[in-house]
């Protein structure tokens, strides 16, 4: 038939099949994408860390050995060929050869100038320690520091002293011209991140938003700012609405404590029904009516 699609005889249609490819790889992908991403996350941070603190941590570590000679267990015939970093020039017999083969063996160990001969062999002291730390396996011990180092850190900042400091810091950071425009935004996200701090919410209730008629979802997150209560003669409550799907941005109102319906459902509940753009209902509390109990003076809705 002309503008179909070919149906074996007895059995599904082109189209049946390819809703249901569709169907089940949307599913597969949503069973894995939140391991993939976690996983991602995971790698990408331990990667920044070590690539921005982990490896300077470890040339410190490696130019304060040096100083105390080259390490006895590096063969410096064969180790620094097999783990140094490679360059473009070859040995005779074949083999490429590494900078750390060349400072190892450099020419001006053997200067008759003492100065000169020091300074070479401390670059081969270097360069053997480097080598060590490829063979087994060390550059990790940056890695470490580097989180040691973080903890630290933070552990300096929650105190007074280190608070203070801190705002100094960023108060000299605030003065630069390009910066001052990128590090608040910045710094808001990363607080929304790695803040200890915990929002506290009172509640999950509903409130007509953002009109009449058109009720939303929010969460009491307590009293309004001074300025708007003392132009008010009624008690008012400051909620925030968070947005589907991604309930970590909204609106926060400030509505009348007698406008607002606190509702019998958990906080975890609600942010999977925004999440969710209101599929996953939080069980059986949302098909009853809403209590106000816990909320005096708020409307009852029946």
């Amino acid at each position: 038939m002309q503008g179909a699609w070919f149906r074996p005889s007895g059995g599904r249609g082109i189209d049946d099949l390819m809703d249901d490819f569709k169907r089940f790889f949307l599913r597969g992908l949503a069973a894995l994408l939140p391991t993939l991403l976690t996983i991602a996350v995971l790698f990408w941070a331990y990667e920044f860390v070590d690539k921005h603190i982990g490896q300077h941590v470890n040339r410190g570590i490696i130019l304060g050995l040096s100083y105390l000679g080259p390490p006895t267990i590096v063969n410096e015939d064969t180790d620094p060929l097999r783990y140094g970093t490679p360059v473009p020039e070859w040995l005779s017999d074949g083999r490429q050869i590494t900078r750390e083969h060349k400072l190892i063996h450099h020419i001006a160990l053997r200067s008759p100038d003492e100065k000169v001969a020091r300074e070479a062999a401390r670059r081969r002291d270097r360069a053997l320690w480097e080598v060590a730390f490829a063979k087994y396996k060390l550059h990790a011990i940056g890695f470490v520091i580097a989180i040691i180092l973080v903890y630290f850190l933070g552990y300096f900042l929650a105190s007074f002293i280190g608070r203070t400091t801190w705002r100094i810091v960023e108060g000299l950071i605030l003065r630069l011209p390009l910066v001052r425009t990128i590090y608040p935004n910045i710094k808001q996200v990363t607080d929304f991140l790695f803040t200890d701090r915990q929002f506290e919410f009172s509640g999950v209730v509903a409130v007509q938003y953002p009109r009449h008629g058109v009720w939303s979802l929010g969460l009491l997150t307590g009293s309004p700012m001074k300025h708007i209560q003392d132009r008010e003669t009624r008690e008012m409550l400051t909620v925030f609405i968070p947005s589907s799907p991604t309930p970590v941005t909204g609106y926060t109102i400030t509505v009348a404590k007698e406008d607002v319906v606190l509702l019998d459902v958990s906080i975890d509940d609600a942010l999977r029904f925004t999440i969710s753009g209101g599929v996953i209902k939080p069980g059986t509390a949302m098909s009853g009516a809403p209590h106000s109990a816990a909320l005096p003076g708020a409307q009852r809705k029946g």
